[in-house]
């Protein structure tokens, strides 16, 4: 949303920052959706069916997402009267770059000021084989079950590694981000838990904590062993999971174009058109292909699940937990590794080439969209959870999480005659919370951006208007001489030319 220009300020040490508009219409992502978009609904129809609503508003929204002509807000200065226009966002959990980078700064800082201690913590990666995470992207609910059993498993094996029983009243507390997509953007539903390496006893004096060291690779071992089996038993109480005498298979009783969207995503294969079911085209370098067999430290696996436990953070490394709670947190989507060809192919980059020497996925614009619908969530399916003493509702959780800050203010007495009662003292001294950062505050704290700060004279920025109606939009846009549609610029292209050493191959890459 932001964009950031700095100019001499009002003293020598300090820069004013000027607020811009992120212009989506102008990005690699925008014009994909708002050309195909028609065309995508329209071949879904052709068949007889349609997308979950859901789905087909989270395209919508994005196409107002940033965009001038569909509301803003003014904000004046103080001082100079300086005046611009703020756009609002969609505020969609699927794909959109912008809402999701805010999310994530969000959600990072709430989780480092307010729920998380300063004492050790471990990331935890857990991962699923391909029909779970078909199946928890389909069924929610299914997932709730199934992490309850996780975070249980995972936390008991801390209490006896800290030499303590339950009964005793040793806990731990787990923070469960869901994420749902993988590098090529496609369906991935697995877990990043941010858990405390260690745990709390808790007695009428004080609270201790006990830390644990690092887990071997016999421990994890044990501990995965032991969460695939209380899984399993899960989703055969379920009744998802069917026993048979020779295979067992999942039940999925649902079906629907989403769901096939989801299954297609997970497999890497296209879901649309007239390849549907074949595997995604790649780019490929023989020189990036890898034959290492070296296992990653801190990391089992077994029958399609992956345990990793090898990111960690001392009770005093909080930027680096902080950096962690990003990360955990971003967005499925990154625009700098977007592109379309001259031909309009879609072209997604890897961050990290595959050990096949996959670089980039190619897609049909259809088929792009496919991957994007298979990202969206359901609707009130939460993707951060809270487990142990981080739960809602737990016991001893005001004693573990950060307390938070007091401040203090003047509170009046409002009275029809305060002149009438000379006693009555009007002004009384209140201790309040302190409320949660603003947005505004969170852009300063992590982006050393100041929104709130005049690039004119340095004064300090207000709202004064939210303007919705579009009579009222469209007067103060021609006033300010805005475009209701601003030019866009050509769509990119592959960094540099394929050479013999890069080669397309419709392959599947490992599902490692």
């Amino acid at each position: 949303m932001l964009s950031i220009d700095t100019q001499p300020g009002l003293d020598s040490t300090a820069n004013l920052v000027r607020y811009r508009r992120h212009k989506p219409e102008e990005t690699s992502l925008y014009p994909i959706i708002e050309q195909h978009l028609p065309q995508f609904l329209g071949q879904i129809a052709e068949h007889g069916t349609h997308l979950p609503r859901f789905v087909t508003q989270e395209f919508a929204d994005y196409l107002t997402c940033g965009r001038l002509e569909h509301g803003f807000l003014r904000v004046k200065c103080n001082g100079c009267r300086h005046e611009h226009l703020v756009a609002f966002s969609c505020k969609c959990r699927g794909f959109c770059p912008s809402c999701g980078a805010r999310r994530m700064i969000e959600a990072s800082a709430h989780l480092i000021d307010h729920v998380m201690p300063p004492v050790p913590t471990r990331q935890w990666v857990l991962s699923f084989p391909w029909p779970l995470r078909f199946l928890y992207a389909s069924r929610p609910d299914v997932l709730s079950r199934t992490l309850g059993v996780i975070t249980r498993a995972i936390e008991t094996h801390l209490i006896h590694r800290a030499g303590l029983t339950r009964q005793s009243g040793a806990r731990s507390g787990i923070i469960t981000l869901i994420q749902r997509f993988g590098s090529a953007l496609n369906l991935n539903v697995h877990l990043h838990m941010i858990v405390l390496d260690g745990v709390y006893m808790f007695d009428d004096e004080a609270t201790r904590f006990h830390s644990v060291k690092a887990p071997t690779s016999a421990d994890m071992q044990t501990l995965l062993n032991r969460i695939i089996r209380r899984t399993v038993n899960q989703l055969e109480r379920d009744g998802v999971l069917v026993q048979d005498t020779e295979h067992p298979y999942f039940d999925f009783s649902e079906a629907d174009v989403q769901n096939a969207f989801n299954a297609a995503s997970v497999r890497y294969r296209i879901a649309i058109g007239p390849n549907t079911g074949q595997k995604a085209l790649t780019i490929r370098s023989k020189a990036l292909i890898r034959k290492d067999t070296q296992s990653k430290p801190f990391t089992v696996n077994r029958d399609g699940f992956s345990l990793n436990a090898s990111v960690s953070c001392r009770s005093h490394q909080r930027d680096r937990l902080e950096r962690l709670c990003r990360y955990i947190t971003r967005p499925p989507l990154a625009l700098d590794r977007l592109t379309t060809q001259p031909s309009g192919k879609v072209v997604y980059e890897l961050k990290h080439p595959f050990k096949n020497g996959t670089t980039h996925f190619v897609f049909e614009p259809l088929e792009f969209l496919a991957r994007l619908a298979a990202l969206v969530p359901r609707p009130r399916a939460n993707l951060t959870r809270y487990h142990g003493v981080f739960a809602p509702n737990a016991k001893y959780r005001k004693l573990v999480v950060p307390t938070p800050n007091r401040r203090v203010g003047r509170k009046r007495k409002h009275t029809a005659h305060p002149e009438s009662d000379p006693t009555l003292d009007t002004d009384q001294e209140t201790d309040r919370p302190l409320a949660p950062l603003s947005w505004a505050e969170r852009l300063k704290r992590v982006f050393k951006l100041d929104i709130e700060l005049c690039p004119k004279c340095g004064g300090r920025l207000r709202v004064i208007a939210a303007i919705t109606q579009p009579d009222v939009i469209q007067k103060i846009l021609d006033h300010v001489h805005q475009q209701q549609a601003p030019p866009r610029q050509p769509p990119g292209r592959v960094n540099g030319p394929i050479t013999s050493e890069i080669q397309f191959d419709a392959i599947q890459p490992p599902m490692g």
